[in-house]
């Protein structure tokens, strides 16, 4: 392979010995041209020292004309040092945009699972502009499945200069599927059974008796008596299995609940001040594009990301605004009707919150008053699930097949 050639001119009377040498070293060259005493010749550039040292030991000096090939090209780039560091700058970033998350796709059709997907993303790093080499994806994923709810699995694959999140979503099982150890279903309430859906279990309770809390509704140990006659009389055997109890035991029970509040309390109160924090964010990284941070106590109205894409691609750069409300804690003396009606709300975020798989048929309150504050008394009559699973595990001495078998003898039975 050569990277090009160097085209001399020799001036001498005479050029038969120059080029008897040429040959006898086996010499290569090229397109040489005889003009009377000037003799000119390309000469590969791996081999210029070598015919330059042949030329000397002739007593002939070689001027060197023009260079072609390779070597050329070579040269205008020495004399262009700006084309080369934008080769060399270019190239640099190639290999960096190629380990940077410039895009991230998630498989979701969720608008809500897709943003708290982003947050966790955003949380542990994984961001546009991120350095992929410097993220540990296995520990995103677990920071995925740990802190949404909304999804069972989570796995994040590499996709050239991007991460591709692919999730599950959590479908809620039916009671009646469940599959484990051995439970019983016991009351949870203390309550009356209005409905039974059993699918499996052997039923202790009735519809219509009341129960107590932890008591055994359905029992997962269920036991089988077959009576035989034979010739030596009546034989009755016991086989036992054991099973989870799956079914739904729905019935009527009071919650009595008390809510307390203080005359003296204190109250977050907005000002009214409002202020907005903006920040520039290039490769991971966070410029404020603010001075200081307002004092007080304030609190996130919302807060907006902004990363522009080309193509398809996402730039690793953008900016995020947070609007921020300011707030304060006042001390506040609250009249009677003012406690009742914060323990009102106490009330309802409990309903909202504890009592939303219920249906609420009643809704009894007592109030009292002393000189600290209010006490709200609410007895709740709900319906609804009364019972819950609990797993109990079988000895291992246990045979489940026949426990016992009781004989009995009619005629001697007669006879006594």
């Amino acid at each position: 392979m050569t990277f090009g050639s160097m085209e001399y001119r020799i001036a001498s009377e005479d050029h038969t010995r120059l080029l008897n040498r040429i040959s006898k070293e086996k010499l290569l060259y090229s397109n040489m041209k005889c003009t009377g005493e000037q003799l000119q010749l390309c000469v590969s550039l791996e081999h210029c020292i070598k015919f330059e040292r042949i030329c000397r030991a002739e007593g002939i000096t070689p001027e060197r004309i023009d260079i072609h090939g390779m070597l050329k090209f070579y040269r205008c780039l020495f004399n262009r040092p700006g084309l080369i560091v934008g080769v060399v700058l270019s190239a640099l970033l190639m290999i960096y945009y190629s380990n940077v998350i410039l895009t991230i796709s998630i498989d979701t059709d969720s608008d809500e699972i897709r943003g708290k997907v982003m947050d966790v993303l955003y949380d542990e790093g994984a961001r546009p502009g991120a350095y992929l080499p410097d993220t540990d994806l296995v520990l995103v994923e677990r920071a995925l499945k740990r802190q949404i709810d909304e999804i069972s699995w989570a796995g994040i694959s590499r996709t050239g200069s991007g991460i591709a999140v692919d999730i599950i979503e959590t479908v809620t099982a039916d009671k009646g599927i469940t599959k484990g150890m051995p439970c019983d279903l016991i009351a949870c309430e203390n309550g009356v059974i209005e409905e039974i859906e059993l699918i499996d279990g052997q039923l202790v309770k009735c519809l219509g008796s009341g129960v107590t809390k932890g008591e055994t509704v359905v029992s997962g140990k269920i036991m089988t008596e077959n009576t035989e006659w034979t010739s030596e009389g009546e034989v009755t055997s016991t086989q036992t299995r054991y099973v989870r109890s799956i079914g739904k035991i729905r019935g009527s029970f009071e919650r009595t609940v008390v809510f307390e509040q203080k005359f003296d309390t204190e109250i977050k109160a907005l000002t009214g001040k409002k202020d907005k924090l903006r920040y520039l964010e290039i490769f991971s990284a966070d410029i404020p594009l603010f001075f200081s941070v307002p004092e007080g106590w304030y609190e996130t109205e919302y807060e907006k990301k902004h990363y522009p894409e080309i193509g398809g691609l996402m730039l690793p750069m953008g900016w995020t605004e947070i609007s921020l409300e300011e707030f304060d804690y006042r001390s506040q003396i609250l009249t009677e009707d003012e406690a009742f009606a914060m323990a009102e709300k106490a009330s309802y975020r409990y309903e909202q919150n504890f009592l939303k798989n219920y249906e609420i048929r009643g809704r009894d309150c007592k109030k009292e008053t002393d000189k600290n504050g209010v006490r709200l008394t609410v007895t709740y009559e709900l319906y609804g699930d009364i019972c819950k699973e609990s797993d109990f595990f079988i000895p291992r001495y246990i045979v489940p097949d026949k426990e016992k078998i009781h004989e009995k003898n009619v005629q001697d039975s007669e006879n006594n």
